[in-house]
């Protein structure tokens, strides 16, 4: 009994942490009109721009406005004049939000005959499950595109298609195991229409529409190139004994590119270039089942590091003794891997740019992983001085 009742309440718990609802704020306004009810409507659009903003579209029109004039004085002698522009400008303002009920206190008539209202509404506000996201960058992986329209893997054509999407799957994978970004969706796009169509129905309860506006837009953009994806079964008879010895190989090509959305600026730009020997593709077909999947799992893995290595290098949490805690974790880092430690020292300009070349790096020790969790990994210290080594100091491959 003692042990369902354990796994009752941790169920329990579960859910109520992954539960979203929505919340009330209440804002008090103060509108004016023609009459009451617009008087009202306007405290309640005044509201709704305090609580979510306003969006502002300003224009301005030029009208030009042209006319002669002549005149004369008393000696005969004529004049004219031209008048010319004059301008107008146009200010349009947006605002949008849910209102569950609102509270007139006052409705009054002013003296110039125009009414006041003084109102407080609720206004829906929809609080997002997990913990917040300010704090991350958003990152989106857009379709990667391909030189070919199939690839040789172990004999077979495969669609370039196919591959690019278990590649796209893989990357992402790979970056929401780093736990350092919000990564984004951006392929199942009718899917979501699909779901918001199901919050702005008549069926859902009102505060399902707070739901809305709260897409986020991408702060990194990754988009690649697939130059190259290949695996070869290579069969060789002995003619002595009529044996067939068979091998592998394989190669696959990616560039990438890491662009800043807002401004369109590239940040960051690399090719991937691997090999694979025998051994190599014998052991992804051991692992995943076919060398596709191996391969794309490599790429992945290697851009997902090159990538966080320029966004968020990796950094020392903690030292105990000659145990290293590192701040990712879940397939970002696996067992075994050495890792390099570095100090930080003065920050680098470019002369001509000024454009910070970020700091000094010395390194000082190495570190392999122990072992690993979600969040965090274990290393020991291979080379080096534990005393050395302090919190916020860098890990690179």
């Amino acid at each position: 009994m003692q042990p369902l009742l354990k796994t009752l309440l941790a169920l329990t718990a579960l859910l109520c942490s992954c539960l979203s609802f929505s919340a009330e704020q209440v804002v008090d306004a103060v509108g004016y009109g023609s009459n009451r009810n617009q008087a009202i409507s306007d405290a309640l659009v005044q509201g709704l721009r305090q609580a979510t903003g306003v969006s502002i579209d300003s224009r301005e029109v030029m009208q030009t406005l042209s006319a002669h004039a002549s005149s004369s004085n008393n000696e005969g002698e004529q004049s004219s004049s031209l008048f010319e522009v004059a301008h107008r400008g146009d200010l349009s303002l947006k605002t949008k939000g849910l209102v569950s009920r609102y509270d007139v206190h006052s409705v009054e008539q002013e003296t110039d005959g125009n009414y006041r209202a003084d109102v407080s509404l609720h206004v829906l506000k929809y609080d997002k499950p997990g913990l917040p996201t300010d704090s991350r960058r958003t990152l989106a992986i857009m379709p990667f595109h391909s030189d070919k329209h199939s690839y040789s893997l172990l004999g077979d054509r495969t669609p370039a298609a196919k591959i690019e999407s278990e590649l796209r799957n893989r990357a992402l994978d790979q970056f929401i195991q780093s736990r350092k970004m919000n990564v984004l969706d951006r392929e199942f796009g009718a899917e979501f229409q699909q779901e918001k169509a199901l919050w702005l129905s008549d069926d859902a309860a009102l505060a399902e529409k707070a739901k809305i506006g709260n897409v986020l837009g991408a702060d990194y953009i990754v988009v690649g190139n697939i130059r190259n994806i290949r695996s070869t079964r290579h069969a060789k008879t002995l003619q002595l004994t009529g044996e067939t010895i068979v091998s592998y190989s394989g190669s696959a090509q990616l560039d990438y590119k890491i662009i800043l959305a807002s401004t369109r600026q590239v940040k960051w730009s690399d090719s991937i270039n691997l090999k694979f020997s025998d051994r190599d593709i014998r052991a992804m077909l051991k692992k995943y089942g076919s060398s596709q999947a191996g391969i794309t799992a490599e790429l992945a893995e290697q851009l997902a590091q090159q990538a966080l290595a320029n966004i968020y290098p990796m950094r020392v949490v903690a030292v105990k003794g000659k145990t290293v805690v590192i701040n990712q974790g879940g397939k970002t880092l696996k067992k075994e891997d050495v890792l390099n430690v570095f100090l930080l020292g003065d920050e680098m300009f470019d002369p001509y740019t000024k454009e910070s070349l970020g700091q000094l790096e010395e390194q000082i020790a190495t570190v392999k992983v122990l072992r690993t969790t979600a969040k965090i990994s274990y290393a020991t210290i291979l080379t080096g001085e534990a005393e050395l080594i302090e919190p916020n100091f860098i890990l690179r491959r």
